[in-house]
């Protein structure tokens, strides 16, 4: 059986960097910088900005509650492609120093995330399974589908390999 950290932290970690390869490809697409970082589906929606400082917050909480990690806050404070590329490469850089031995018997930890009228309770890995995966590639999704609406070149293997083709 996969341990927590196999279901997490890899994941997390390839879907950043082919993130980071989207990203690469709108700057270099010539469509007018702003426009993408301003995108939204919907008008309720968040901005492509605002996926991508999710996205890499969603991987960062995850293993801040299920390991036990010191948090690195990062201020969302980024107004250009650049920017988004760097605060992917420090979530990355967070998720390299995450050590697999502390995910070790996390599994059934009980996880409390508060928010300002509520609370959810969580295990450890219900956290992952159910609120924290599905929550990234949602952000990671629509920041995909937006890129794409504004007329980004990229495609399905862009998303799922980073335009690799394969692993």
């Amino acid at each position: 059986m996969p341990t927590l950290y196999e279901i997490s932290v890899p994941i997390f970690t390839r879907a950043l960097r082919n993130l980071d390869h989207l990203l690469e490809k709108a700057a270099g697409s010539g469509i007018d910088e702003q426009s993408l970082l301003e995108a939204r589906l919907s008008p309720d929606m968040l901005p492509l900005t605002r996926q991508v400082q999710i996205a890499c917050d969603t991987a960062k909480l995850a293993v801040t509650r299920v390991a036990q990690t010191e948090p690195r806050p990062m201020e969302d404070t980024e107004t250009n492609l650049t920017e988004l590329r760097d605060r992917i490469a420090r979530t990355l850089a967070y998720l390299n120093d995450a050590a697999p031995a502390a995910f070790d018997g996390r599994e059934t930890a009980e996880i409390i995330m508060k928010f300002p009228n509520s609370e959810m309770k969580f295990t450890g890995q219900s956290l992952l399974t159910d609120f924290s995966l599905p929550n990234f590639f949602f952000h990671v999704t629509t920041a995909y589908g937006l890129l794409r609406m504004k007329g980004v070149p990229i495609g399905k293997m862009d998303f799922l390999a980073g335009g690799s083709g394969g692993s």
